[in-house]
């Protein structure tokens, strides 16, 4: 799987990153903070995706968390 990966779990934007060493981390829109903090609860579902997980480009993936963000008084 090439990384990053960029996908809308729901409405949840998360990212599938390399890290330093070599492995994977998984990163998801906190909606309290509006940060992408740490979650691998969604590793799983990023990785083999469902019909509630598109796929999409960091254009996309950047506009949502952005238009996510502004709803919070933050963007």
């Amino acid at each position: 799987m090439d990384l990053p990966r960029y996908c809308i779990v729901g409405a949840r934007p998360v990212k599938l990153v390399e890290t330093a060493d070599g492995g994977m981390d998984c990163l998801a829109y906190d909606w309290e903070t509006g940060a992408m903090v740490r979650n691998m609860d969604y590793l799983t579902r990023a990785c083999l995706p469902d019909e509630e997980v598109d796929i999409v480009t960091a254009d996309e993936f950047d506009a949502q968390v952005a238009r996510l963000r502004s709803g919070r008084g933050r963007g």
